[in-house]
C-alpha cells in the first residue's frame, strides 16, 4: 500500500495531535478516491462509517471538509449521484507550499553564493 505523503495531510489537517485519526482515515479516502470516482456510501463504507446515525454522518463530514476545503477532493453531479472525486487544486497547493518552503532556505544560500 502507497504512503500518502505527510506534509500533504497536515496541509489538509493540520498537526494538531487531535487530528491524528482524521489524517489516517483522510489517507483512506485520497487512496480510495485514486481508483476513481466514489459515492458517498462507499466512502462511509472505507472507514466503517454507519451514515444512518447523526453521528456517523457529522464524522464522515468532518474527514471530507478538510480535503474539500484544500481542493484535494471535489464533488460532482452525475446521473443524479453525487460522486467525489481527487482534484488537482489541492495538489498544486501543496506544490506551490512546498516550493515557498524551499526558496525561503535558499535564499540566504543563494544570497551568499551570489557574494562569494
Amino acid at each position: 500500500m502507497e504512503k500518502i505523503p505527510e506534509r500533504l495531510l497536515e496541509l489538509a489537517y493540520g498537526n494538531h495531535p487531535k487530528s491524528a485519526k482524521l489524517k489516517i482515515e483522510g489517507a483512506k479516502i485520497i487512496r480510495l478516491l485514486r481508483e476513481g470516482p466514489k459515492t458517498i456510501e462507499e466512502l462511509a463504507a472505507e472507514l466503517s462509517v454507519d451514515l444512518s446515525t447523526p453521528g456517523g454522518k457529522k464524522h464522515l463530514y468532518l474527514v471530507l471538509r478538510p480535503l474539500r476545503e484544500k481542493g484535494m477532493i471535489a464533488a460532482s453531479r452525475i446521473q443524479g449521484r453525487r460522486l467525489y472525486h481527487l482534484s488537482l487544486d489541492g495538489f498544486n497547493m501543496f506544490l506551490r507550499e512546498l516550493k515557498r518552503e524551499a526558496e525561503r532556505w535558499l535564499t540566504p544560500l543563494r544570497e551568499r553564493v551570489e557574494e562569494g
